[in-house]
Formats: structure tokens, sequence, C-alpha cells
């Protein structure tokens, strides 16, 4: 029987998730599939009760589901406990166990900046939330700005050194969150989207000598974390980097 994890999220056809994890299950002779499961909000709660099925190990949640979903699992993992949102859904026997791999994916990449003093993260969502916590974790303090503050992007630019924007904004567009007028060189930059590749924040961010990265280093980590709570096995993570850096082309951090 092949078995399946997905994808829980809206509007996600860009995804670059299913080339990775259908490379790493071919590559430890695991008879599995990866599939986008396009879920509206009503509909959530009876595509999660599905996955305790026998046929399913497991998926991934993106935007907006990241924080309803918790409530649906049976158990939550302590790094879902700490941020109120899961990316991760684990399949034992009927239970469900809601993990988060975004946090730790996201410590991993903050820590290629060097140290941080103070951040500026766009956007109040799951996404949001991990990177809050990464952040605090590595000692910075942390500045939100949502949409509904906006019009206070530019006073809270000038006081950060990183900007990560955790906003959907770019996504297989030529739009960027920020105006290029309030980026700096000193001010470095992560975007957490990432396609295109690399997205028109990062271009403009480098393109005034900032270190800037796009959002593929994270999404990698983030899933083999994701393959590892599933198999429990090492995640084969240089063919999933290959099979990423192949679907998404142009430049590749990660």
């Amino acid at each position: 029987m092949t078995r399946h994890a997905g994808l829980i999220g809206r509007h996600i056809g860009y995804s670059a998730s299913p080339a990775m994890h259908d490379a790493a299950f071919a590559a430890v002779g695991l008879d599995a599939r990866y599939v986008l499961l396009d879920v509206p909000a009503d509909d959530l709660a009876n595509v999660v009760a599905d996955m305790r099925d026998a046929s399913w190990i497991g998926a991934n949640v993106t935007q907006p589901h990241k924080v309803a979903v918790c409530g649906l699992a049976d158990s939550a993992a302590p790094e879902v406990e700490r941020l109120g949102a899961a990316n991760t859904l684990l399949r034992d026997g009927a239970r469900l166990t809601a993990h988060n791999t975004d946090l730790p994916a996201l410590r991993t990449e903050l820590a290629r900046f060097g140290r941080v003093r103070h951040a500026v993260v766009l956007g109040a969502g799951g996404a949001s939330r991990a990177a809050q916590a990464a952040l605090a974790d590595l000692g910075a303090s942390v500045e939100v700005i949502d949409r509904a503050h906006w019009d206070g992007m530019a006073e809270a630019l000038e006081r950060a050194d990183l900007l990560v924007n955790a906003t959907p904004i770019g996504t297989a567009s030529d739009d960027s969150p920020v105006p290029r007028t309030l980026l700096r060189d000193d001010l470095r930059v992560l975007d957490l989207v990432y396609r295109p590749s690399p997205t028109r924040l990062v271009r403009d961010a480098r393109a005034l000598g900032a270190a800037a990265r796009g959002g593929a280093g994270m999404l990698l980590r983030q899933a083999a974390l994701s393959f590892e709570l599933w198999t429990g096995g090492e995640a084969p993570i240089a063919l999933m980097r290959a099979a990423l850096a192949h679907e998404l082309g142009n430049e590749l951090d990660a």
C-alpha cells in the first residue's frame, strides 16, 4: 500500500515540498507519496481526522492553518505548547501529535547571520511566532509589525539590525513587503518566502550590500526534520537539497 504525507494549507500550488519529500521517500525505499491539500478553514477538521487512517504517515501544515490545527491533534510537542502553532503532524496509530519543525530550522538559519541585537519580524502568523521564538533563543530583542501597524515599519527598521519577512508577500510574484528606501547595507534580511529564489526583497537588500537570504534553507531544514519524525530515520538531506535546487532553479540559499 502506497502511504501518504502531505501539505495542508491554502493556495499552495507553488510549494516545492513534494519534490523534496518524494525524492527522500524514494532514496530510503519507502513506498510513499507527498501530496498538496488545499483546505478551506471549514474543512480542516475533516481533513485532519482522515489522517488517522493507516494510509497516512503525517503531514506538514502551512498558512493559514498552523494555529487552528493545534486544537485538532491529540497531543502537542513542547515547542507547539510554547508557540501555539504547529507545522507538522505525526500519526501514531490513530493518534496525531502536533510538532513544530519551523523553530529549530529557523534557529539554524538565523544563527548564520551572526549576533543579532534587535530584529523586526513582519507578520503575526505561525511562521512569525516561530521566528520570534528563535530570535529570543539567540538572545535578540524582537519587534513585530503586523498588517494593522504597517505604517510603523520605517521607524521600527531604523532600530533593527535584522529584518525577517514572515508574511507571504512576494510568493510567486515580484512584490516586496518593504520599500527599497527602507533597506540599508547594515540591515540583514531573512525572507521566509522561497519562490521566486531570490525574492525581490532579497535582491533589493543585496543590491545595497546587505547580507540577505531567502527561505529555501529554512524550508529544507524543516522538511528534513519532518521527514525524520515521520520515518524515524535520518533524512537524506543532500538529495533533498538537490531536488529543491532542481525545483526552484536560479539561486538556492540552502
